[in-house]
């Protein structure tokens, strides 16, 4: 079940959508991960994550 709401998630949420989910659901995860596996958990790239972190 929760493979499914995440893939559908990937499918029709844009990077920022996914970005603003993850900082609600889990903001733990953000201080402890290293950018690059969390850009790989979002579906972009280190550099896309980068923008989306000063954009928001």
């Amino acid at each position: 079940m929760a493979s499914k709401k995440r893939n559908y998630g990937m499918i029709n949420r844009t990077a920022e959508e996914r970005y603003q989910n993850l900082l609600t659901a889990k903001p733990q995860i953000l201080q402890y991960s290293p950018l690059k596996y969390i850009a790989s958990y979002l579906g972009v790239t280190d550099s896309t994550l980068s923008r989306l972190r000063k954009k928001i």
